[in-house]
């Protein structure tokens, strides 16, 4: 028999069976003897008065449960493997440490990690079969924050691929004493593919308060991700679901670049394609405020008064604009500013003819929003009558 230690894989080879020096040991001759005629000295009928005293006894001590075994108090598993790859087939794993042990209680031990891989080409490569792993190296833990037991890290591990293989990567968290659990081994599949190429017909469109992006599918096992900032800022990734994606998350006055790449997947893998070309868009408020509905025009004293539906309640009003013309064939022109009541008195209007009226809502935004005009209304002025000057009687010689 073949006994374990710290220089052994983890896992027993094959015909290796692993115990502690202490936990076999054949029964001598006597000891056989004195353990079959043991039993002769106690009477058949005080078996049952000899267990309840034992049963009193261990509920004396306060022994409730049966201890942990010491294999229990090892680290869990680390958590789940994270694999990133460059167009390179560079390939950087990273995991978190385990924060308990195998007992599911808080952990206390542990001092660095393992990390065994194995490869195959890819015709040699089956799922669910036994790997053949050999030991790649280690990784310490880092010193814990302030008041805390365990560094969760992140911590990581570097390879360089051979593109077309099939690589398999376990990692473990172990004890200062070299000790670990058979089950705290967690693995991962990497499949070293060629990457995708560029992303092309990659666009980005202003629209009102949003901007549209546009680029061409790709390959069924292809995936898009697209990266925006703001100004110099750093970038971030959108949460893309189809080709055509509008980001709604957008501010007027602002200005934002993105880009895109293709990522080609399998299994668990992900490899990335070269960026595209950056392009940068500014988001502007183009869309229009609502037409004003109601428009009433009168004749008074002091001219043309026109009063008009509020738009009030709509935000981003800054006012009104007010148009005239005479005739129904004549040209509309503006009367006026910007006038932020809904009522306006006309005193330069024409002093005859029909004067025809329409207003407009103008928005707050930088480029002064117009919206589409109001129905006209209008008023129709009769000319001065030009008084008949009577003659002087006197003059007259009466």
């Amino acid at each position: 028999m073949t006994r374990c230690s710290r220089s052994d894989s983890p896992l027993p080879e094959e015909g290796q069976v692993c115990v502690a020096a202490s936990t076999l040991r054949p029964l001598m001759a006597g000891e056989r003897e004195a353990s079959a005629g043991a039993t002769e000295l106690i009477p058949a009928g005080g078996l049952a008065a000899l267990f309840l005293v034992a049963a009193i006894l261990l509920t004396a001590c306060g022994v409730k449960t049966h201890p942990y075994p010491e294999s229990s108090t090892l680290p869990a598993k680390v958590g789940s493997i994270r694999q990133e790859q460059d167009s390179s087939n560079r390939l950087r794993l990273s995991w978190t440490a385990p924060t308990l042990n195998m007992a599911g209680r808080p952990l206390n031990v542990l001092s660095y990690f393992e990390v065994w891989g194995a490869d195959y080409e890819a015709a040699e490569f089956c799922e669910g079969c036994p790997s053949f792993y050999r030991k790649l190296g280690e990784v310490y833990l880092q010193p814990p924050p302030p008041g805390l037991a365990i560094n969760e890290g992140p911590y990581y591990w570097g390879a360089e691929l051979r593109q077309g293989r099939i690589y398999r990567f376990k990692v473990a968290g172990f004890t200062s004493r070299g000790a670990v659990h058979p089950d705290a081994w967690t693995e991962t599949t990497v499949f070293a593919v060629p990457p995708p190429g560029i992303l092309e017909g990659f666009s980005a469109v202003t629209e009102d308060l949003a901007v549209r992006l546009g680029f061409r599918p790709g390959e069924p096992d292809e995936v898009l991700e697209v990266q925006r900032r703001e100004g110099s800022g750093p970038w971030s990734t959108l949460n893309l679901r189809d080709a055509g994606y509008v980001d709604l998350d957008v501010r007027y006055g602002r200005s934002y670049v993105y880009r895109g790449r293709r990522i080609r997947s399998s299994g668990e893998s992900r490899v990335p394609g070269p960026w595209s070309r950056e392009i940068a868009v500014a988001v502007e408020d183009t869309l229009a405020p609502s037409p004003v509905s109601h428009l009433d025009a009168s004749l008074s004293p002091e001219g043309v008064v026109l009063r008009w539906e509020s738009l009030s309640g709509e935000p981003g009003i800054a006012g009104y604009h007010v148009y005239r013309r005479v005739g129904p064939e004549g040209a509309f022109e503006r009367v006026g500013g910007l006038h932020t009541e809904n009522f306006f008195v006309d005193r330069d209007a024409p002093a005859e003819g029909d004067l025809r009226y329409m207003v407009t809502a103008v928005d707050d935004s930088p480029r002064a929003n117009e919206s589409l005009g109001s129905p006209e209304a209008s008023v129709f002025r009769e000319p001065d009558e030009v008084p008949v000057e009577k003659p002087d009687l006197r003059d007259l010689g009466y």
